[in-house]
């Protein structure tokens, strides 16, 4: 992989950290799923030699910020933020999963900076999907999730692979996307040298459950005049919990003024991790 560089961006109240792949060509910047970090990305950006590429990891993530509350609302203003503080321009940007969401919120606000977006499944839910949320789950707590009993005590990345890497979702993904989340997910804990999530699983909860507001995004859908591909997995079954089922509105790609869709039916929610390639191909045709 090209050399890269690491930064941090003063967006107000916390610090988001990043990372540059210096290079030629319209600026890429990738924003990754709820619990992950920037270094997820590894396997695509290896797709893309000699572009000039920005990842960023979102706050209560990697080695951003985790000041507040989760809210949606404020990483939103987190992305816009950073994308003025880098004056990025012709700037075609990528999100999986909440990055889908927020990536799409920060086109809307400044369709001016962008060129094209490239969604992967994203969490832009229905106008009924984000109403049963709020009614379900108002009055939960991030610890009455199950996420936030995630395993929190490791003894390095080593453990954290063996342990995963049988385990559904990832023994879907390839190996070395696997070893990328886990090389860089953990931060050491305390003086035994054992380690811990740097995105902490109540933080990560917290945001599952923070749904209240999000369908602002349907409303902002219009606003988004830059083409856009979105690439979508199939749904679950039944409307049962399920991390692998796509969260994406099918009738979203309809709702965007200048979207291609594309149906990827023999992979799941994690896309990138299932098919980096791909998507960097994706990435390369915007």
């Amino acid at each position: 992989m090209q050399e890269f560089r690491e930064f941090r961006l003063d967006v107000g109240d916390i610090e988001l950290a990043g990372i540059e792949w210096p290079g030629h060509g319209d600026p890429v910047l990738l924003l990754h799923a709820t619990g992950f970090h920037s270094r997820c990305w590894n396997q695509v950006v290896k797709g893309l030699p000699g572009r000039h590429i920005y990842a960023m990891d979102l706050r209560f993530h990697g080695n951003s910020g985790s000041l507040g509350a989760a809210d949606w609302g404020l990483m939103a203003e987190d992305i816009h933020r950073a994308v003025e503080l880098l004056n990025l321009e012709q700037l075609v940007g990528v999100g999986h999963s909440i990055g889908g969401h927020l990536i799409a919120r920060a086109a809307a606000r400044t369709p001016q900076r962008f060129k094209h977006l490239v969604l992967i499944d994203p969490v832009i839910m229905s106008a009924e999907r984000y109403a049963q949320f709020q009614h379900h789950f108002t009055d939960l707590h991030a610890s009455d999730h199950p996420v936030s009993r995630r395993k929190n005590q490791w003894q390095d990345a080593r453990e954290m692979y063996e342990r995963f890497k049988e385990r559904a979702p990832f023994n879907t993904w390839q190996p070395q996307v696997l070893r990328d989340y886990c090389d860089y997910a953990l931060r050491p804990a305390d003086e035994n040298a054992l380690h811990q999530l740097a995105c902490d699983p109540v933080n990560e909860a917290g945001i599952y459950l923070n749904q209240k507001g999000n369908e602002i995004v349907l409303k902002e859908l219009p606003k988004i005049v830059t083409p856009v591909t979105l690439l979508r997995a199939p749904p679950g079954e039944n409307g049962l919990p399920d991390l692998s089922a796509s969260p994406t509105w099918p009738g979203l790609a309809a709702a965007l003024p200048n979207c291609t869709e594309v149906y990827l039916s023999e992979l799941n929610h994690f896309i990138p991790m299932q098919a980096p390639e791909l998507v960097a191909n994706y990435i390369r045709a915007a």
